[in-house]
């Protein structure tokens, strides 16, 4: 067999038609702004010819939330008006604001760590206030979010980004799932929890007003020739506390329904949830998952890659299981060469079915050398018999 380029590589790899190695994608962003002050496209595509990256890129048709990030100004749309109030407390800002739509008043609180403080290179926002408080809220917040979508002719030409990556990585649509980042956003998890028990129309309810603009962005990223669709979905991770049979109730339906999409266009549908999948990774075999990430190993997950890949067989490829903190980070780099070995032996079949990643993004603070003994080491190991 002939050297494959990226694409080829992660096509036969996701389609179990025969690699000549295991790709390689780790998450790496984190990585990327420490060293490299960026995470764009051509950051990535240089990390192609300088350790042998086989990337998957994305483009996004509509924010990965679709409520309007506290960290910026909005732009009022279609009758909906912002007023924002900012304190600063030590490390973070704190952002109240007043939001009024035609359809009521939502109103919210959050806390923004500073980027590169004590919190991290790229710390998460933490919500005080969640704008939803009940089902009263949901019309103001179906007015909101409809005020903030793009339209259907300002779709990125995903045809055209392909040409322009070419053989050096596949591409494709990122997207957001109902809850992660939105529903999720709007209701505190607790709550939602309760709510599932006690109320399950006012969950569908709130699902489905995002899930239908996420539907709709995905199939015109798919008209325009979007490859894979990759979705996040980790606020629904069994981490979070949800048990699978709420999963398979209120989040699996939703995620078939983009699963489907991206298969009537012959697209990749690849799935994301870096915390705990031993309940969930049957269903999403069930549900014609291609591509599963990150496959987080103990103690921050509950699945070896052994173990996923029993479950997954030979239809389900899987990306991730190497320990980005405890092996990537904290170990040395023979631990990271012996770990990059034991995952391609465990989980890659010589028909394919696994790319080489991490549970989560490879961290900044993360050793140079171990860094390059992970591509080394995959270089070296990635040839399957």
């Amino acid at each position: 067999m002939g050297e494959m380029t990226p694409r080829e590589r992660l096509t036969a790899a996701i389609r179990f038609q025969g690699p000549d190695r295991v790709p390689v994608f780790p998450r790496m962003w984190r990585y990327m702004l420490k060293h490299d002050g960026s995470q764009s496209h051509a950051t990535y595509l240089k990390y192609v010819d300088e350790a042998g990256l086989d990337p998957i890129l994305l483009l996004a048709v509509v924010p990965a939330s679709l409520l309007p990030s506290p960290r910026h100004d909005w732009t009022p749309a279609k009758g909906v008006r912002v007023t924002a109030t900012r304190a600063e407390e030590g490390d973070c800002a704190i952002v109240s604001r007043l939001i009024e739509t035609p359809a009521g008043r939502l109103s919210d609180r959050t806390r923004i760590p500073r980027p590169g403080g004590q919190y991290g290179i790229a710390p998460d926002d933490h919500i005080e206030e969640y704008p939803v408080k009940g089902r009263d809220d949901l019309p103001a917040l179906r007015a909101l979010v409809s005020a903030g979508l793009p339209q259907r002719e300002n779709t990125p030409d995903f045809r055209a980004f392909a040409a322009k990556v070419g053989e050096r990585g596949l591409t494709g649509v990122n997207t957001s799932s109902a809850l992660s980042h939105n529903a999720g956003d709007a209701v505190g998890p607790e709550a939602l929890m309760v709510a599932c028990l006690e109320d399950p129309d006012f969950v569908d309810e709130l699902l489905d007003i995002f899930q239908e603009p996420i539907l709709a962005s995905t199939r015109w990223a798919l008209e325009r020739g979007a490859e894979v669709v990759y979705c996040s979905a980790f606020y629904e991770s069994m981490s979070g506390g949800w048990g699978p049979a709420i999963y398979r109730r209120f989040f699996l339906p939703r995620i078939k329904a983009l699963v489907d999409l991206a298969h009537e266009y012959g697209a990749i549908y690849f799935h994301y949830d870096d915390g705990k999948v031993r309940g969930t990774l049957g269903m999403l075999q069930e549900i014609g998952a291609d591509l599963v990430s990150t496959i987080c190993p103990p103690p921050s997950g509950d699945l070896t890659l052994r173990e996923a890949r029993e479950i997954a067989g030979g239809s389900v490829c899987l990306n991730g299981g190497i320990d980005t903190v405890n092996t990537v980070w904290r170990g040395t780099a023979a631990e990271v060469e012996r770990a990059v070995r034991e995952a391609i032996e465990t989980a890659a079949l010589p028909e394919g079915g696994y790319i080489l990643g991490t549970s989560d993004s490879i961290t900044e603070e993360a050793p140079p050398e171990n860094f390059a003994a992970f591509f080394q080491a995959a270089r070296r190991y990635g040839r399957v018999s």
